[in-house]
């Protein structure tokens, strides 16, 4: 049986076919892939958007949370469950420690939903992120004093919530950082021999954080300063009283070696006794009569 060739026209239509299957099988595999990624092209509720925004949080896809998370915030400005949106986003830039933005999210639950089920955390996690955003005692101290008011909010209401441990360990190193704030003001004022300012911030130490690991050092610094004001007999009761009590031996070497350089008192210059009169006599007695 002989075969009958095809023509040119017939035969260019063919590699043509043959090249259109080559480009288009791939094509398909590809989009039945797409398909086959948990990736949903379009949430079939605002719960669903949520649920997923979860999903990508528990999976650690934070960005991609991120980036639901604020779609639905701005298109579903009347979600029933829009504090849990604000929550879980504020979740997200917590484990991104993008701290301001995350107390930004924060503050929205805690001051735009009072009834929200996750008010206690909310509250715990602004308080996180201020924390977070607070530096050591050598910089300025109000974030950290934000952070502190913060705390102080967050144990009044929820004094037995899971986390009020930490909660307090955080507030007790907050009140260690302005108590180390003030002796190094303090100690400032000490070296320029300004007595009473260096006064005024030991005995704010001593006030307010009487329970501070620094309360010692600021006894110390206080018996100093009173020492360079001239006030020695306070200033020996003050040194000698840290020294005997205190427990450091950093602070007692410093209060023995305080004492040991206090100034000498001012003696207050005795008055001269009054010179007593004399007595008179008959003769001064004889030339006044005459």
């Amino acid at each position: 049986m002989s075969v009958i060739p095809l023509r040119p026209r017939a035969r260019r239509a063919s590699i043509s076919l043959v090249l259109a299957a080559l480009v288009l099988v791939p094509c398909v595999a590809g989009l039945a892939g797409c398909a086959g990624v948990d990736r949903p092209i379009a949430a079939a509720s605002p719960a669903d958007q949520l649920r997923i925004a979860r999903m990508r949080y528990d999976r650690g896809d934070y960005t991609e949370a991120i980036e639901m998370l604020g779609g639905y915030i701005q298109f579903r400005a009347d979600a029933p469950d829009l504090d849990e949106a604000h929550f879980l986003l504020g979740m997200c830039h917590v484990q991104q420690k993008a701290w301001p933005l995350a107390a930004g999210e924060f503050v929205v639950v805690t001051s735009d939903h009072p009834d929200s089920p996750r008010l206690a955390d909310a509250h715990y996690w602004l308080g996180v992120s201020y924390w977070r955003q607070s530096r050591p005692a050598l910089y300025d101290q109000d974030p950290t004093r934000r952070a502190l008011a913060q705390w102080n909010r967050f144990l009044q209401l929820y004094p037995d919530h899971p986390r009020a441990d930490e909660a307090r360990a955080m507030q007790q190193e907050g009140r260690d950082r302005l108590a180390e704030k003030a002796i190094k003001n303090g100690r400032l004022y000490l070296t320029l021999k300004q007595w009473s300012p260096a006064l005024y911030y030991f005995d704010d130490v001593i006030r307010e954080y009487p329970e501070s690991k620094w309360i010692d050092w600021a006894r110390v610094g206080r018996g100093e300063a009173l020492g360079g004001q001239r006030r020695r007999d306070e200033a020996v009761a003050e040194l000698e009283a840290v020294r005997d009590g205190t427990r450091d031996p950093e602070v007692r070497r410093r209060a023995e070696e305080k004492l040991k350089k206090l100034p000498p008192a001012v003696e207050k210059p005795h008055p001269e006794p009054m010179p007593e009169p004399k007595p008179a006599t008959a003769d001064s007695d004889s030339g006044t009569a005459g």
